[in-house]
């Protein structure tokens, strides 16, 4: 490499060294000011605000943490919320206020705020109550913030300890007389470069860069990834991920710069932030990799731009974070400060004089006049004034020289230097012996901190989910059985009808099946009723079986049977308007919004037991010391209730199935379990928990108000375990919820039966669907049971029309799965040859009878269900919908349009779009789906139930066999 070639190369290096000089001390003097300790002698105003020698964001941490405390993370604006507000922000003002007049107050600042937060946490437990969703009282809901003022209260006090014990030293006052040896100011000329082979430097840094700082490179792609639209994810992400990339290849080649974005990593990369930090990179790399239960919850809320709440608990936690990390920091600062002041003051310095008096070495700033004070984030701002020789070469605008170092830094430079001196000059007594027990300890002090704050907020929380007491989600207290009979809303003429006129002997009776997938399948099924009601056929409607989302609309409508179920003459819209917007509602922002809750987060020794217009029962509570931990799932059950109805299975004039998913169960009646038999089932089922079974597992539990279907044959052969709950009081709306309890979202939710003169049973249960998605078996064991049971007459029996709103998502292409996706669609399968094997039954029965049964699968266009409208109890502000026949069509629609489109499918509705163009594309791909046939089968439904079709023989079924 030629001489030329040489130079050229290092001018590159330093004219990127000359910018970042320039950013430097932009960057320092900029920093210096913000982070400032705020001086004496301001306005009495100003001081009640915020106290001298701290900076400006100690008070203001403090009042985000007032702020959440009083309103909870979700801004609760009830007037005892508003009230412990002003509590609180009166009491941080009277703190302030003795701050400015007392030195005591001022150095012990912290002390202060813990007492007005705890203060706080004790008023909010003594006037909160049992909540549940929906709870109309001006009363504060006791939420997470009092374990984590708890957790502060009881962790600070003992890093302040640490820190005192750890950073003491024993040579008296070494580290002071010893100052003025030790040079801080780092060496000159640290941006020139003086070897060859820049651009290796320069490409080996650039590479490096994502290898040594993984985290730092995409943290702030995911900051922004998690609160920006979904149009602008990856736009986002690549252009901050440049940026940080850029920066960190900068600081890998100059260490000033290296110092300022270590001390901007501090936010976000030390202690308990560092966890909060790889949790937010985790959930955007699972945005970006569109997985649907993330995406959903993040792309946009159901009111606007984005889920406000999610963006709230970052910031709070980010906000505690913080307010810990700063105060641990800054109490190893103090004690710094405190061992290299030669005064002794009995007050910590802000600030003290540093005057160098060793040889020249190669820093360029004067040694008179140098200071070193206390600074933002737990460090130390050194300062003094640059050479004028220095200044004139460089041209600075300013001689002001600043150096900004952590403890551990200082610790460093003392010890290196201290040890260097000639043995004349070298100190004598225990101050190098206690400089390398400091630096010991800036290693361990943090660590130790690090693991307090996790064992105090994580310990607790895994006791709790480990070991704390359920709650049930839907408890059942008495023995009124409903047990209709299938037999009579299949078979009978002249009986009551609800709203409807009896049914006649040659009436069609319609079963109507609603498969699971949540906000997609609700919102179908809606429209598919409504249709079936403008077609004057909802009267016929006798029974119905759901599985999640599809039991969310099953069950609203038993609940509302009065105002939908009646004749097309009579029909009532808007109530039928209701029930779409009902099925749209954003269920799990709500989920959202109360998981903040304590009885969630680490439970509570007391819980109601009804939501909004339930019958009012007891509050419950727990006999010792262990607290009940409500599970999600009690948010879904009492959101349903609030807005679907508090009515029971007692009322509904058709049969209704809502089917769960059986995880385990716990009868009472074993005398091997020790515990106490005075306790509530509840705590008994957590206490014996070597006596819990899973051999259910797997099974079916049908929330129901027909009668139990016939036990299988004693014969020692095995069979599916089918568990029928057909309680009058239990609540529709309850049991629904525990339809749709779908996992991993859901925790597995518990259903108690507590009946005098019977064994006390628990059973846990989750997401129908987890076991087969279509709810077609138990109402196929529900028609067989009605032949079994029906008198054996060769009269011929109405005809029987059996619709399935099939929402199920598409099985897309095969990709590698290392067998996970053979063990996740076994379920499917199974069920469905289990079904065809019953419509065979069922099928032999109605010919036997001289009547048919006709199979009607009513399958959502897949430009819907593919990617289309999700399944997270949220439909968001937009949606985007890919034409299934060519993927590179795509259009984007509101919340609105979409539920208009769908109610359209089986509905007269006029169609009115907010995107026309868009709205009338979308529709166009549903009708042009040649897979799911939808508009074709919905025809042929309405003309076999008006006989426009022709009789079927009972061979001849619509949709065969296959479910086509």
């Amino acid at each position: 490499m030629n001489e030329h070639q040489v130079h050229r190369e290092a001018s590159i290096y330093n004219w990127l060294g000359e910018r970042v000089r320039r950013f430097v001390r932009w960057w320092r003097k900029f920093d210096a000011w913000l982070n400032q300790p705020l001086p004496k002698g301001r306005g009495l105003a100003w001081r009640w605000f915020a106290p001298d020698g701290y900076a400006w964001f100690v008070p203001a941490l403090a009042s985000i943490l007032i702020l959440a405390m009083a309103l909870g993370p979700t801004i609760e604006m009830r007037w005892g919320n508003l009230g412990l507000l002003a509590i609180g922000f009166a009491l941080l003002f009277l703190l302030h206020a003795a701050a400015s007049r007392q030195a005591l107050f001022n150095q012990y600042l912290l002390a202060g705020q813990l007492v007005i937060l705890a203060v706080l946490a004790t008023l909010l437990i003594i006037n909160a109550r049992p909540e549940t969703y929906g709870m109309m009282t001006a009363r504060p809901r006791l939420h997470v913030g009092v374990a984590i003022v708890c957790a502060l209260v009881l962790a600070l006090p003992a890093a302040w300890l640490l820190a005192s014990s750890m950073f003491r030293s024993n040579a008296g006052g070494g580290l002071a007389d010893s100052l003025p040896k030790v040079e801080l100011f780092l060496p000159k000329n640290r941006y020139d470069f003086m070897g060859r082979g820049p651009i290796a430097a320069l490409a080996s840094a650039f590479t490096i860069a994502p290898i040594r700082y993984p985290v730092e490179l995409l943290l702030p792609g995911s900051l922004f990834t998690l609160f920006v639209p979904d149009h602008y994810l990856w736009y986002a992400f690549l252009v901050t991920g440049i940026a940080a990339w850029i920066a960190l290849f900068l600081g890998i080649l100059f260490d000033r710069l290296m110092e300022i974005l270590q001390t901007i990593g501090r936010l976000f990369f030390i202690g308990p932030q560092r966890v909060i930090s790889v949790l937010v990179i985790v959930v955007a790399v699972l945005r970006l990799a569109d997985v649907h239960y993330i995406t959903y919850l993040f792309n946009a809320g159901s009111e606007g731009y984005g889920n406000t709440t999610l963006m709230r608990y970052i910031a709070f936690a980010y906000a505690v974070a913080w307010y810990y990390a700063f105060w641990c920091d800054h109490f190893v600062a103090r004690r710094l400060m405190r061992l290299m002041d030669r005064e002794r003051q009995t007050i910590t310095p802000v600030e003290i004089a540093y005057d160098y008096e060793g040889s020249e070495t190669l820093s360029t700033v004067r040694n008179q006049g140098r200071t070193i004070a206390l600074h933002g984030a737990g460090r130390l701002k050194v300062e003094g004034r640059y050479e004028d020789q220095y200044q004139r070469r460089t041209k600075a605008a300013s001689d002001r020289a600043i150096q900004f170092m952590t403890p551990a830094d200082v610790l460093a430079q003392f010890r290196a230097q201290l040890e260097r001196l000639p043995a004349e000059q070298a100190p004598t007594g225990d101050l190098l012996a206690s400089l390398r027990n400091f630096q010991r300890s800036t290693l361990v002090y943090p660590a130790l901190v690090g693991a307090l704050a996790y064992g105090l907020i994580g310990g607790p929380a895994v006791f709790s989910f480990l070991r704390a007491i359920q709650p049930p989600e839907l408890a059942i207290h008495s023995e009124r059985h409903v047990g209709k009979q299938p037999a009579s809303f299949l078979f009978e003429s002249g009986r009551p009808n609800g709203g409807c006129g009896p049914l006649q002997p040659t009436t069609p009776r319609i079963a109507v099946i609603a498969s699971g997938g949540g906000t997609r399948a609700a919102i179908y099924t809606a429209s598919l009723l409504r249709g079936l009601a403008e077609h004057d056929q909802i009267c016929n409607v006798v029974l119905v079986s759901g599985v999640s989302g599809g039991s969310a609309a099953l069950g609203y409508f038993a609940l509302h049977e009065q105002e939908l179920r009646r004749p097309r003459d009579s029909m009532d819209v808007k109530a039928w308007d209701d029930f779409s917007q009902a099925m749209a509602l954003p269920f799990i922002e709500q989920v959202i919004d109360g998981a903040s809750d304590m009885r969630f987060a680490f439970g509570r020794w007391h819980w109601a037991s009804s939501a909004c217009r339930e019958a009012q029962r007891p509050n419950e509570d727990v006999t010792g010391w262990i607290p009940a931990r409500s599970r999600l799932g009690a948010i879904l059950a009492e959101s349903f209730v609030c807005h679907m109805g508090a009515g029971t299975m007692e009322a509904p004039s058709f049969g209704v199935m809502l089917n769960t998913a059986i995880v385990g169960s716990f009868s009472d009646d074993s005398s091997s379990c020790q515990a106490d038999r005075s306790l509530s089932l509840p705590e008994r089922a957590t206490r014996c928990r070597q006596f819990l079974d899973a051999a259910q597992a797997g099974g079916r539990l049908v929330l129901t108000n027909l009668a139990a279907p016939s036990s299988p044959p004693d014969d020692g052969s095995l069979h599916m375990q089918l568990v029928t709950l057909d309680n009058a009081d239990m609540s529709i709306a309850r049991a629904a919820a525990l339809s749709a309890n779908f996992p991993p979202v859901f925790p597995d939710a518990a259903i108690d039966i507590e009946a005098s003169g019977a064994a006390r049973t628990r059973y846990w249960v989750t997401d129908g669907g987890a076991v087969e998605n279509r709810g077609a078996m138990t109402l196929y064991y529900a028609i067989r049971d009605a032949f079994r049971s029906a008198p054996q007459s060769p009269q011929a029996l109405p005809p029987l029309h059996v619709v399935i709103a099939d929402v199920s998502a598409p099985a897309g292409r095969y990709s590698e799965s290392f067998g996970f996706g053979s063990v996740l669609g076994a379920g499917g399968q199974l069920g469905l040859g289990l079904e065809t094997e019953l419509r065979s039954a069922i099928e032999k029965f109605y010919c036997d009878h001289n009547s048919g049964v006709s199979i009607h699968e009513i399958t959502m266009p897949r430009v819907f269900r593919d990617g289309g409208i999700g399944t997270h109890w949220l439909l968001p502000n937009s949606l985007s919908f890919t034409n299934p026949e060519n993927l590179s069509e795509t259009e984007i629609l509101s919340a609105r349009d979409v539920e208009t489109l769908v109610l359209a499918l089986h509905s007269d509705v006029a169609e009115t779009y907010q995107d026309e163009a868009a709205a009338k594309k979308v529709k166009l791909w549903a009708q042009q789906d040649h897979v799911a046939k939808h508009d074709a089968r919905w025809k042929d439904l309405l003309a076999s139930l008006t006989g426009a079709g022709g009789k079927h023989g009972c061979l001849d079924i619509p949709g065969g066999m296959t479910g086509q």
